[in-house]
């Protein structure tokens, strides 16, 4: 997965002709704008399918983390990507908070009150964690020998014992 991948190596890894593939995305905007909204279709099914209204906070943490680490190769694209979220106008205001946020933090801020996720973590911190976490999956293994299996179980582990109130119970 290499955004910036030439369109003759994009054809070749996906088993067509480069012909076959302007059939179907006329430019690489057209082709980056598919996988983006793949990508974004992947991340609002893996928060549809973790049931962030279920259970405990942390019960509905570990779903959401299952959820996205099976979706890793997906959402990669996003990490992988080198053109920025924002608008390039200069405005430096943060992007709207998504439904998907919403339900997330929702899901975190329960585990603050029943007890299962540690208090002094904010959503946003759990989320950036759990992103910078969802790169070292994906990315580091290849440098340090890792399974992706591997690097899949401690990445699940390292985020369930991170928010974890009790850590020892994860």
């Amino acid at each position: 997965m290499n955004p910036g991948a030439a369109l003759s190596d994009v054809a070749d890894t996906a088993g067509v002709s480069r012909s076959t593939l302007h059939r179907h995305f006329t430019d690489r905007a057209a082709l980056r704008a598919a996988v983006d909204a793949l990508a974004e279709e992947q991340w609002t099914e893996a928060v549809r399918v973790a049931r962030l209204d279920q259970g405990s906070g942390f019960q509905a943490f570990r779903r959401l983390c299952g959820e996205l680490i099976s979706r890793i190769d997906t959402l990669a694209w996003w990490m992988a990507s080198d053109e920025p979220d924002q608008d390039t106008s200069g405005d430096c205001e943060a992007p709207a908070e998504s439904a998907e946020d919403a339900e997330i933090a929702a899901a975190l801020r329960r585990g603050h009150r029943d007890g299962t996720i540690d208090p002094t973590l904010s959503p946003e911190w759990v989320s950036n964690i759990t992103w910078a976490t969802l790169y070292a999956i994906r990315f580091i293994p290849a440098q340090g020998g890792m399974s992706p299996f591997e690097a899949r179980q401690q990445g699940l582990r390292t985020l369930l014992k991170s928010v974890a109130a009790d850590p020892s119970a994860v």
